[in-house]
């Protein structure tokens, strides 16, 4: 018993100063312009995964996010906030998207995978070290609920059903919306 006991305190010691070299001595390279380890990617691509799961089931949204109003203002905010980063049907992300780590992404291909009520919470509370903000603070439920319902719509669309919206002046549906005068829904 005593020999697993000391192989055990062995085992943490050697673990403590693995960690301690790591944390303290900068041997790992956080430089965005470097992948992560695979062991790295693994656990983080996980960790989000399952984080996100768990804390969006509660998360309450409208069952149908289908009103053209909402998809309309949804848009105003995904074009104005969010299309720089994750791009959209024919536009490519700004320049400075590519510097980030991870890859911001293209949300006409993810949002296919999660749930209204995921997208809802990665938009309300971002994501740490992804340069995903929290749009909780800025945007009202309502507002992120629309943002939700254009992403939902987002991956049936062709460039030219991007452009159309731009032309139908859903920015301006958001403005309306943000100063007060919209009772859309």
């Amino acid at each position: 018993m005593a020999k697993v006991i000391w192989t055990v305190v062995v085992i943490i010691a050697i673990v403590a100063i693995v960690g301690a070299f790591v944390v303290f001595g900068g041997a790992y390279n956080v430089a965005a312009s470097q992948p992560h380890s695979g062991l790295t990617l693994w656990l983080i691509e996980h960790t989000v995964d399952n984080s996100v799961e768990s804390h969006s089931k509660d998360v309450q949204i409208p069952d149908d996010l289908t009103d053209s109003t909402m998809i309309a203002v949804g848009f105003g905010h995904y074009d104005e906030m969010c299309v720089d980063c994750h791009g959209a049907p024919g536009i490519k992300p700004e320049e400075f998207a590519d510097g980030l780590y991870p890859h911001a992404p293209n949300l006409a291909k993810s949002t296919t995978d999660m749930s209204a009520q995921e997208l809802f919470w990665i938009t309300k509370n971002g994501l740490k070290f992804s340069g995903m903000p929290a749009f909780g603070s800025t945007h009202t439920d309502e507002q992120i609920t629309d943002i939700v319902a254009f992403l939902k719509k987002l991956p049936q669309m062709s460039p030219a059903d991007y452009q159309a919206m731009k032309g139908t002046g859903a920015g301006e549906e958001m403005e309306s919306e943000e100063e007060g005068h919209s009772d859309s829904h």
